[in-house]
């Protein structure tokens, strides 16, 4: 095999017009770099947790709403402006008297639907074999938090998010094989809290700004939050992390100096989630340099495969010159861009799976 094979990751969403289109796109450009192939998260989905107002929460008879911005309306925020980042974001209320709810997720749905596709690709030899599907689930806080604005309802929404995403991924396990499966947390509003800058597009208090970085790091890391999420997938199943710093108002919604926070992170979602972690997406910044990623040399996350997230639409020599920088303190890792795809035209997209494969090559050359 290729020294090649599963060096790129796709971190999720593709903004095309249909799950073809996805998938073609991205196997005819990467072939055998791929690491997995997603589905896009097309539709309503590609504004990411900013769906659920529309697929799962307006639906909810428990929930009224505080705010409803129509499905079309919802778009990133060109400035990190935070009026303008609230008013893209719906928001709801338990109704009085409510103390448990129940959740229609559309994960289960969307990547059983997708799957479908991939195979049928698959079978007519229009992707490339032997890759396997990805589906990209948002983690608790991701999914929750943002659309109460009172932390009265937080628990509710909270345990009630937890017991619909067990519920999806069962029926995930039930359509994909094990072999064909790849599964993402992105673990995004998580980071952006504990530095500080969910703030910027939330209405109101986290639940958890009163509470020191530390103990937001161990709340965010403990085997109470991740087990959930993650104690049911078989380890037959690969599962990791993408770490974001945040694309919502521009990436990213939060500066930092160097990998050290993610470094940390990935060590304690490594040693404390209930199961095997088998890949983490390290994001970086334009400017990252040797003390960017000295980091690195702490990393302790078992055989986990590592991605960094290095490509950032500056062409491939300044993506090499951050790989070089890197490799001094992680000699094997694998490429991503910083984020997904969503926030980008389809023509850019094609673009920018080119340079990464150049990058890949590349890299193993």
């Amino acid at each position: 095999m290729s020294s090649r094979a599963g060096s790129v990751l796709l971190v999720g969403s593709v903004p095309f017009e249909t799950v073809d289109d996805v998938l073609e796109t991205c196997s005819a450009s990467l072939g055998a770099r791929a690491f997995a192939l997603p589905d896009g998260e097309i539709g309503h989905r590609r504004n990411w947790v900013q769906a659920l107002p529309h697929l799962t929460y307006s639906k909810n008879p428990d929930l009224d709403p505080i705010r409803v911005v129509p499905p079309d309306r919802v778009k990133s925020p060109e400035s990190h402006d935070p009026e303008l980042m609230k008013a893209t974001r719906s928001t709801y209320r338990l109704k009085p008297g409510v103390t448990e709810t129940a959740l229609d997720l559309p994960y289960a749905r969307e990547a059983v639907a997708s799957y479908g596709i991939y195979r049928r690709l698959r079978e007519e030899g229009r992707v490339e074999p032997g890759i396997p599907f990805q589906v990209s689930l948002p983690c608790t806080i991701d999914a929750t938090v943002g659309f109460f604005p009172d932390p009265a309802d937080h628990p509710v929404a909270i345990r009630a998010y937890e017991k619909a995403i067990r519920a999806d991924i069962a029926k995930i396990l039930e359509r994909i094989p094990a072999d064909d499966l790849v599964v993402q947390w992105d673990y995004c509003s998580e980071v952006l809290d504990i530095m500080g800058a969910r703030g910027n597009y939330l209405d109101g208090r986290s639940g958890v700004d009163d509470l020191a970085t530390e103990e937001r790091i161990r709340r965010y890391t403990s085997r109470d939050y991740l087990a959930p999420m993650t104690e049911t997938i078989p380890e037959t199943v690969p599962m990791g992390y993408h770490l974001c710093y945040g694309t919502w108002g521009g990436w990213p919604m939060a500066e930092v100096e160097d990998l050290s926070l993610c470094v940390r992170l990935a060590n304690a979602l490594s040693a404390n989630t209930p199961r095997r972690v088998d890949f983490f997406h390290l994001p970086s910044m334009r400017d990252a340099d040797k003390d960017f990623f000295r980091p690195l040399r702490d990393l302790e996350a078992g055989e986990a495969r590592i991605f960094l997230g290095i490509e950032l639409a500056d062409g491939v020599d300044a993506m090499m010159r951050r790989a070089d920088a890197a490799k001094e303190f992680l000699p094997d890792f694998g490429l991503a861009h910083y984020c997904g795809y969503g926030r980008e035209t389809p023509e850019r997209v094609r673009e920018l799976l080119t340079d990464i494969a150049a990058g890949a090559d590349r890299l193993a050359g």
